[in-house]
């Protein structure tokens, strides 16, 4: 039996141009797995704690290697309640959710390569997935950026393709690449910048979330049919409009209250086909997280991020409160793969849609969320628009996995 023999790390640099880390295991038997660590711009004030790169690498390389040396990489719970252990704290302030997290995914990667199968077959016989039916995620293409991806005065954060369920995954793509490419085309066209956000979507000045959602729609309407085969999603990241207790739409000179932004929100959903509305209000307006799921959430998921940051114990009260009816998978936000899937495990059983989700700040060479879709049978992946390098990485492992099973 394999054990883990090294475990190195070094500092890389993400789609944000700033510095993350990369953590590589290698076993016994020759075998490795490597883990590049994603960071978002946009965060929930409970997700777990990063710290510095220059520490995190040398913690990998220090304490969580002599902590793990030896170790079986099979047995990835125990892996991962070594380093919480160690760690000795709620929200790994200590040794850091970056540094854990790239050894726990290195681990799981390595212990992948080491028996001969696919990531994601892999991780669903973690899952406790074995035998069942390999299902692929609807894509989430994120077209138009704002909010804290953009620097265009846009308050809502993203603008979503929703290709319709019906679709195989091949041809969802082509949706989400044929208006991606539509999109561009009428913005050039119209004199209006084509430039992209930190999610590859783009990023024009002066418009406002009606507007955005009528652009969308009418460029979506010249292909297909809108409320049949493409639908449309907004990640509001409500917390970063929120001011002293008012949530503030500026590029409409807007104040509102919970009530006022959720009748907002009612308004958005009889003008145009939106299935999905990620973080609507900041993550402590609980009284309006109830209000919505209670009067929108059958005619839209309401899909909760800031709001859970992928913890279990958390998710727990969520539900109990019936706050959401989807809730986001970050991997990063919590710091460990077993978290993640105890996490996933909870939110399905509790009937929620499951949304894996990558980060802003990401690279090219992670494909790891797109493994873990298909390992869980998650109904949505966002990974920004088809577009950018760091972006495309996770659909084309999707579509590699799609055309291999063809």
């Amino acid at each position: 039996m394999p054990s883990i023999q090294n475990i190195a790390c070094h500092k890389v640099v993400n789609s944000r141009g700033d510095w993350t880390i990369e953590t590589r295991v290698t076993l016994t038997d020759g075998s490795f797995g490597s883990q590049i660590v994603p960071e978002g711009a946009s965060k929930g004030e409970r997700e777990a704690i990063y710290i510095p790169v220059g520490k995190a690498v040398d913690i990998v390389t220090s304490s969580l290697s002599e902590l793990l040396l030896g170790e079986n990489p099979f047995d990835q719970v125990k892996i991962d309640e070594m380093m919480i252990d160690v760690d000795g704290t709620s929200n790994k302030r200590n040794f850091g959710a970056n540094s854990i997290l790239s050894v726990s995914l290195a681990v799981c990667k390595a212990a992948a390569s080491s028996r001969g199968v696919e990531l994601y077959e892999y991780v669903r016989n973690l899952f406790g997935g074995r035998g069942a039916q390999l299902s692929f995620p609807v894509p989430l293409f994120n077209v138009i950026n704002g909010g804290r991806h953009a620097d265009n005065n846009l308050s809502f954060q993203e603008f979503m393709l929703v290709p319709a369920k019906k679709f195989s995954f091949e041809k969802a793509m082509e949706i989400g690449v044929a208006l991606y490419d539509d999109l561009e085309r009428h913005l050039d066209g119209s004199g209006i910048s084509t430039e992209v956000g930190d999610e590859g979507g783009f990023a024009p000045e002066g418009f406002t979330a009606e507007k955005t959602l009528s652009l969308i729609k009418a460029v979506a309407s010249k292909r297909f049919k809108v409320g049949d085969e493409v639908f449309f999603g907004c990640d509001a990241a409500a917390d970063s409009f929120r001011r002293f207790s008012r949530y503030l739409i500026r590029e409409e000179n807007l104040s509102f209250d919970g009530r006022t932004l959720l009748d907002f929100y009612r308004q958005l959903l009889s003008k145009f086909e939106l299935v999905y509305l990620e973080d609507p209000f900041y993550e402590r307006d609980v009284e309006s997280w109830q209000k919505i799921t209670e009067e929108l959430g059958s005619r839209t998921l309401v899909v909760a991020d800031d709001l859970t940051v992928t913890n279990p114990a958390i998710l727990k009260e969520v539900i109990k409160d019936k706050l959401c009816n989807a809730v986001i998978v970050k991997p990063n936000q919590v710091g460990t793969l077993t978290e993640t899937l105890k996490f996933i495990k909870i939110a399905k059983d509790a009937g929620l849609v499951t949304v894996i989700s990558h980060r802003s700040g990401d690279s090219g060479e992670d494909t790891f969320i797109a493994d873990l879709a298909l390992a869980v049978g998650a109904d949505f992946m966002k990974a920004g628009a088809p577009a950018r390098g760091e972006r495309v990485a996770k659909y084309n492992r999707l579509l590699d996995v799609f055309q291999g099973l063809s």
